[in-house]
């Protein structure tokens, strides 16, 4: 037997059911809790290490070697060098952007890993938001294709991803914008630059400070200086981390598109190997109107945007969620087409209610994706907090096409 030891940050009954999965999905055997220490497992890893150590999310240790993940998500005051924060949701470059309804990394690199996704598999991720899923498929080695009806999210999840392959060029432009005494982050000039790259990474910057203008009346120029300071660290720390452990991340195709027409984005009959996605929380969270200073700055056309887009689009609470239903119908109607025979799709959605008494289950929701041509495998209850009555219930939906 090998002694497999949790996370600290395991604390829910949910969390042990998902890291019990990972640990079967990636090869091990058994699983024996300690009677005293419920963060402590005796399995069987014959053959698996290699697999643990480097790929999984909930294991913290093996016979006493720490993980590639535990090490990534390690706070920089506990001594960590890839997580400026204090959260360990926000290493690497997790942290940049303050997007709401984060999908957690940790879950979206356990439920790759559960869906049976691994290195050159092609992940699908219909609803990109922050690019979660994205950059943990990534770090995996995984193709990843990632589309989002929110150019926000799109350029979000590029800088994301692709900044560690230009982190030189990206450190001589931000020093440079430093020694200036101007930095205005409603100054779109700074974003200027022949490398794609660098272009986009500064643009988030000063949508990052826009943000910050916007929600917490902070001081713009003094906000753009501080986030171009804390994402080139982020930005360092992920290429370190490449060259540290070995990681060659995968190619990422990230791209405007929507999960209701998936042909559009150039994504064909039976050719994902899995999908991770979290979709909008029905019509609980308006991402337009969160997002609409940054919107607003890269020139968005927001009615138009709105009036596309799944849980916010249609007028009052019955229109709007009408429309919601029929949207995630056609995506799942799409995910079903997409996926491989024998592939899984993983769905992370929440029940909703509308003034009291209208709302959309995940029961309907595993209805219409069995209805679509899927076969539920697994329905995991999951605890949600900070949503209060909005959010009433969430469960980790696991479907598998058949074949």
């Amino acid at each position: 037997m090998n002694r497999l030891v949790l996370q600290r940050n395991v604390q829910f009954l949910y969390e042990e059911q998902l890291a019990r999965m990972e640990a079967r999905a990636l090869g091990c055997e058994d699983w024996d809790r300690d009677a005293d220490n419920p963060w402590e497992v005796d399995v069987r890893a014959d053959g698996c290490a290699a697999e643990v150590l480097n790929r999984s999310a909930y294991a913290g240790t093996l016979d006493g070697r720490s993980t590639v993940y535990a090490e990534l998500i390690r706070p920089r005051y506990q001594g960590g060098e890839f997580n400026r924060t204090r959260s360990v949701n926000q290493y690497l470059t997790h942290w940049i952007y303050p997007y709401q309804g984060k999908f957690h990394p940790q879950m979206a690199r356990a439920l790759l890993n559960i869906a049976g996704a691994r290195e050159g598999s092609l992940v699908l991720d219909p609803y990109l938001g922050s690019g979660t899923t994205a950059l943990e498929a990534a770090l995996l080695g995984m193709r990843c294709i990632g589309i989002d009806m929110s150019p926000l999210c799109v350029l979000l999840t590029r800088v994301k991803i692709d900044s560690a392959g230009a982190v030189e060029a990206i450190r001589g432009r931000v020093e440079a914008l430093l020694e200036g005494t101007e930095l205005d982050p409603e100054n779109a000039g700074a974003d200027e630059h022949d490398n794609p790259r660098v272009a986009d990474f500064v643009r988030i910057a000063r949508m990052v400070a826009l943000s910050d203008v916007s929600r917490r009346r902070r001081n713009g120029p003094a906000s753009f200086r501080k986030n171009l300071k804390a994402m080139l660290q982020s930005v360092e720390a992920h290429a370190e981390a490449l060259s540290r452990f070995g990681i060659s991340p995968g190619a990422a195709s990230i791209s405007q598109g929507d999960a209701r027409d998936l042909a559009a984005a150039a994504v064909g009959d039976s050719t994902v190997d899995a999908v991770v996605t979290s979709p909008p929380y029905s019509i609980a969270l308006d991402y337009v109107k969160n997002d609409e200073h940054a919107l607003d700055a890269l020139g968005v056309d927001l009615p138009k945007l709105r009036a596309a887009m799944t849980g916010v689009r249609g007028r009052g609470a019955k229109e709007k969620l009408a429309l919601y239903n029929r949207d995630m119908q056609r995506m799942f109607r799409e995910v079903a087409r997409v996926l491989k025979p024998g592939a899984r799709a993983v769905f992370v959605i929440g029940n909703a209610t509308v003034d009291r008494s209208e709302y959309t289950t995940t029961e309907q929701m595993s209805e219409w994706a069995v209805r679509a041509g899927m076969e539920r495998e697994r329905e995991i209850p999951k605890i949600v907090f900070g949503l209060y009555n909005v959010m009433r219930d969430e469960k980790i939906l696991i479907f598998r096409k058949p074949g």
